[in-house]
């Protein structure tokens, strides 16, 4: 990664323009062409270094329910679970965690009930005992920027 790349990825965590051409309004943000931008966005997500571009939708003002749970997985089943999880479209994260409940997923809904449906399928599918559903009550802040810059070669 060398300085252009970072800091492209620095002006894309601010967010993309909303203009009919992103790349091109980034690219003369950086004195940069629209291919440059482009073949670097694909380079660094071939590389591994970023997953995706995508828009950060905020559940709660599009009317939908979201929520942290965790479960207690043999570690046998582990890769089973995860597995169960990962086909699921309402399961947006899924993570292991050294930690007696070691199995922690978000998963988004339409409603409260349906965030309920979905526990109790995921809980009789993964046969680990209970699930612990445990909502935000309030969110303080949901965003991070990495510094590139510090990344850069």
């Amino acid at each position: 990664m060398d300085s252009f790349d970072a800091r492209l990825l620095e002006a894309a965590q601010e967010g993309l323009p909303l203009v009919t051409r992103p790349f091109k309004a980034l690219a003369e943000q950086l004195g940069a062409s629209e291919r440059e931008v482009i073949d670097a966005f694909d380079r660094l997500q071939r590389e591994g270094i970023i997953r995706e571009l995508s828009a950060f939708l905020d559940p709660r003002s599009l009317g939908y329910h979201s929520t942290l749970a965790c479960v207690r997985v043999p570690p046998e089943r582990v890769d089973e679970v995860a597995a169960l999880l990962a086909e699921m479209p309402e399961v947006t994260h899924n993570y292991l965690r050294d930690h007696e409940y070691n199995m922690w997923f978000t998963l988004i809904a339409p409603s409260e009930e349906e965030i309920n449906e979905k526990l109790a399928t995921i809980a009789d599918r993964a046969e680990c005992g209970p699930i612990h559903n445990l909502p935000a009550e309030r969110v303080y802040k949901i965003r991070v920027a990495f510094r590139a810059d510090e990344m850069a070669s």
